[in-house]
């Protein structure tokens, strides 16, 4: 993760915040819409827009992936597992 801006703000009374203008236009929001304030097991707090959390996540993903594994190769291979745990547990023996 790379840190690109910092500002500062307070929390009001009534737990609500201020985002500049600059900040509104840099997650392109403005008065009504959603965000999402994420906090890491780090401690980190960041403030992102739904799309923007899926494409977060998404990259968390892929950086777990083993080096020349594709995300596609990945699912696939899991379908594999999970159709072989299927048959393991469900499948009826053949009968004789």
């Amino acid at each position: 993760m790379v840190v690109t801006a910092q500002t500062k703000t307070t929390i009001r009374g009534d737990g609500s915040l201020d985002l500049s203008d600059e900040e509104r236009d840099a997650l392109g929001v403005g008065p009504g819409d959603g965000i999402l304030k994420v906090t890491t097991d780090q401690g980190i707090m960041m403030v992102m827009t739904p799309r923007q959390y899926v494409d977060w996540v998404f990259d968390q993903v892929g950086e777990g992936l083993p080096q020349g594994v594709t995300l596609d190769e990945l699912i696939e291979s899991g379908r594999e597992t999970r159709g072989e745990i299927y048959r393991e547990r469900y499948a009826q023996p053949p009968s004789e």
